[in-house]
């Protein structure tokens, strides 16, 4: 119920926007085989669509659940274009890029954050062994 009741939180405000006229990317979530029935309804055929890996990539078991899911996203909806705000694996999406469909990644801010400090601070450790 929780996932269903986030769902419709998800498509409330793009529903009003795009019939305010205001162009938008929906964003597309889903956990498994049991969320497939809502997560990809409300959503236009073709076009493009966000989704995101962070998270959902790091286990094995979680990574299967996430190419199932976007397999099952791409049959449904068929974009034409998915906005990844995340890490784009090559061993995730390169079978859609061969099928045609564009693939953009942007880089995600807790991400670039998380670089940049981790960065800073291996230059600090070295710096302090010289």
């Amino acid at each position: 119920v929780r996932r269903i009741w986030n769902t419709y939180r998800d498509r409330t405000l793009p529903y009003w926007l795009t019939g305010n006229s205001i162009a938008i990317i929906p964003n597309v979530l889903w956990s498994d085989e049991r969320s497939y029935q809502f997560a990809f309804e409300g959503i236009e055929k073709g076009g493009t669509v966000a989704v995101s890996t962070l998270g959902c990539i790091k286990k094995k078991e979680d990574r299967e659940y996430f190419n199932q899911g976007l397999a099952r996203m791409v049959k449904t909806i068929q974009p034409d274009t998915i906005v990844n705000y995340s890490q784009t694996p090559d061993d995730i999406c390169a079978k859609y890029k061969k099928q045609g469909i564009e693939i953009i990644e942007l880089e995600n801010y807790t991400l670039t954050i998380h670089n940049k400090l981790t960065s800073a601070a291996k230059e600090g450790k070295n710096h302090g062994r010289r």
